[in-house]
């Protein structure tokens, strides 16, 4: 007889008990096939430590300040045991946590905290990776610049960067950036990559791949790009795609908008986002990026926080950008961000993801924007997405926000059923509540 989905979710790849015996650096010093390293940090199961870890990279502080906001609570555990359906099955919310290999969450409604749990080594004091959910943020961080006057969106990269000159980023606006629709000739693909690829290149730049060869060139002797800004000139149209017409996943889009913002702000990007949105959320805890080897900070996925730290983000988008007595995000720019225009669907209805015979078909999806995903123009529901599963739901309908850490075994959320079970359990719980 066929096993149902989600007893294959349960006893097949995305189970944890196949890595039982590996308990990455448990022992001092540790065992030689316990030990997390620069190869292995993102394989299961020592992503789990390594995610946790996350200054095995060079890293640069954004330190909190002010006074603490203590998140309000209106405890009831009970909405962890919420029923959904996923295909012919039924299981709870917690289940399809427990699947995708959940470090933690946390379920807010109405600004208030319903439940949050954490499992394994991962407590509500230690910090974990973003991943790309740090593009979202840095797209919100852009948008106080725009606010002011400072960046015009239907301006060319170059205006701000006089080095993507000549350049294709050079030559592309910057909405065409902020909703990666920029043709690049690159594959956001992190299994197969092979030296020489432009995506192979791209990543040993931004630490996926450990690039030792890199790390040891002098940069008075050698003018080799060794990080990702002067690396992205590199890139060159898709010869088979039209710029603005389709909605391709490129990373390497939000290292120029973390460019720009430091060039246009006068800051590093992590001075900016400690001295603008960090230091008014009334967050716990100091956070930090990870950066390539130049000490830029990665702009695509290198954020690193706690995990209420993490909601407080979601609770500022649920409210327009306010949280903490203060206007965080620009309202404006926030609600924007949720507006997805009938050409901005027609780029994601173009793209893969609305492409229903492909694994990466997600049902969900409106449109991209401001490196925002967005499910929902007239209920202003979307979410921040990072590989191997982490998410920050938020539902401004609902008053929802659903914040969630994981170590997945594998980076693609699009393609990981376990996922797709995840993204399924937040839109039914919230419409629940």
């Amino acid at each position: 007889m066929k096993k149902s989905i989600i007893t294959l979710i349960i006893t097949g790849l995305f189970s944890t008990s196949a890595f039982a015996d590996i308990k990455p650096m448990s022992t001092v010093p540790a065992q030689a096939d316990e030990q997390v390293t620069l190869s292995n940090w993102t394989h299961a199961p020592f992503n789990q430590w390594a995610f946790q870890n996350m200054g095995i990279h060079p890293s640069v502080m954004v330190p909190r300040d002010g006074a603490i906001n203590e998140i309000p609570q209106a405890l009831n555990p009970d909405v962890a045991e919420h029923k959904l359906t996923y295909g012919n099955e039924t299981l709870t919310f917690r289940d399809a946590m427990i699947h995708d290999n959940t470090d933690g969450y946390i379920i807010l409604k109405d600004g208030k905290i319903l439940h949050e749990e954490y499992f394994g080594d991962f407590t509500a004091k230690d910090h974990h990776m973003w991943a790309s959910s740090t593009k979202s943020l840095v797209g919100q961080a852009l948008g106080l610049l725009v606010e002011q006057g400072k960046v015009d969106v239907d301006q060319k990269v170059s205006v701000y960067i006089d080095e993507l000159k000549g350049s294709h980023f050079g030559e592309q606006t910057v909405r065409a950036l902020l909703n990666m629709t920029t043709a690049i000739d690159y594959n956001e693909d992190y299994v197969n990559m092979a030296p020489g690829d432009v995506h192979y290149e791209y990543f040993r730049r931004l630490g996926f791949i450990p690039a030792y060869d890199l790390l040891a060139l002098d940069p008075t002797k050698t003018d080799t790009p060794r990080d990702l800004l002067s690396f992205a000139p590199k890139f060159k149209q898709n010869e088979d795609l039209a710029v603005n017409h389709t909605f391709e996943y490129h990373s390497p889009n939000v290292d120029v908008i973390g460019w720009i913002i430091a060039r246009v702000s006068g800051q590093p990007l992590n001075e900016f986002i400690a001295d603008n949105i960090w230091s008014k959320l009334g967050v716990e805890h100091d956070a930090f990026f990870i950066t390539d080897m130049n000490y830029n900070p990665v702009a695509t996925g290198g954020f690193n926080t706690t995990l209420k730290d993490f909601a407080r983000v979601g609770l500022a988008m649920a409210n327009n950008g306010q949280y903490n007595g203060e206007q965080v995000f620009s309202e404006k720019w926030v609600k924007d961000s949720f507006n997805i225009t009938k050409e901005e669907n027609t780029h994601m209805m173009n793209s893969v993801y609305k492409d229903a015979a492909v694994n990466v078909f997600d049902p969900h999806l409106e449109g991209y924007k401001n490196f925002l995903w967005v499910h929902d123009s007239d209920k202003n529901i979307a979410t921040y997405r990072g590989v191997f599963g982490q998410f920050l739901y938020i539902n401004q309908e609902k008053d929802v926000v659903i914040a969630v850490f994981s170590s997945a075994e594998s980076a693609s959320n699009a393609a990981r059923e376990t996922s797709k079970v995840k993204m399924q359990a937040f839109e039914s719980l919230a419409e629940s509540l």
